[in-house]
């Protein structure tokens, strides 16, 4: 018994570092584009720019290039903040700003799919007379990426 406990524990010890050395890191292109959208966003809604932004990549324009959403939250000066969902195309070997999405709304961004043309999330939304601290809907968001 004592010679298969020493065996599963040799096998957990080569195993575990295996897996955590071929897990997902930050690639420096990655790390780049967050680079560059934060510094844009910071440009454009001041230092206050709420970190870290989510952004979400995908080809959205179809050239096979990763494209990006960003969702940049920045202090309105009340008790609320703007929101600014941003996309950034890529081009001449870089990221840059597009343009910005009109009518998303909500918070915790999730279940984004990026396709040629479209992009579609969820967020968390307000139901009627739900206290503001604690939402509990949900919506579904599409965005035509070909419409300026």
């Amino acid at each position: 018994m004592l010679k298969l406990n020493m065996l599963v524990f040799f096998i957990t010890a080569l195993v575990i570092p295996i897996a955590q050395a071929k897990a997902p890191c930050h690639n420096s292109s990655e790390s780049s584009s967050n680079t560059l959208i934060l510094g844009w966003a910071q440009e454009q809604h001041g230092h206050n720019v709420y970190q870290p932004i989510q952004i979400f990549y995908g080809d959205f324009t179809g050239d096979g290039m990763d494209d990006a959403l960003a969702w940049i939250l920045y202090p309105s000066g009340g008790n609320s903040d703007f929101l600014d969902v941003a996309l950034f195309r890529y081009e001449n070997g870089q990221l840059s700003y597009y343009r910005s999405v009109d009518n998303v709304f909500g918070g915790n961004p999730r279940n984004v799919v990026i396709t040629p043309g479209q992009i579609t999330l969820t967020t968390t939304m307000h139901k009627p007379d739900e206290p503001r601290c604690c939402p509990t809907g949900e919506r579904q968001w599409v965005i035509n990426t070909e419409k300026e």
